[in-house]
């Protein structure tokens, strides 16, 4: 593990050989070795990455924020005027649903007292085209 070269060299036998060797001590240690430092390497860098990704998630968040923002300052209010007020809507009352009246001023259609139907329903039984069919019993 602590000579790279030596380690370098036996894994470039080992694998131009690979069948030969699959069985040979020293090539299974330099590839237990090679994995091993691998392993903690990947280890020593996982803070650093992690830092990397939570500046860059943080980074995506405020811009996305301030995008929203953006959006919402040039976007008007619903039911707001889009341009300037037109001197037919001055004192005008935009709140027409809270007033109970329909704004397209639409008859509205009232429905009289109904009896419910009567609950003696008589189903008769279905008859047999050809009695031959039916089963004695």
């Amino acid at each position: 593990m602590d000579d790279g070269l030596a380690r370098e060299g036996v894994l470039a036998r080992c694998n131009e050989h690979r069948e030969e060797t699959l069985t040979d001590q020293e090539c299974a240690n330099a590839r237990r070795a090679a994995a091993t430092l691998a392993l903690e390497a990947e280890r020593a860098r996982a803070p650093q990455l992690e830092q990397e990704s939570e500046a860059k998630l943080l980074a995506m968040r405020n811009r996305e924020g301030r995008q929203a923002a953006e959006q919402d300052a040039a976007a008007p209010a619903f039911g707001a005027p889009l341009g300037t007020v037109m001197p037919s809507m001055t004192g005008a009352s935009f709140d027409v649903y809270a007033e109970g009246a329909d704004p397209l001023g639409r008859r509205t259609l009232e429905v009289a007292a109904a009896e419910p139907p009567s609950n003696e329903v008589v189903i008769p039984a279905p008859r047999s085209p050809d009695r031959a069919l039916v089963a004695p019993e």
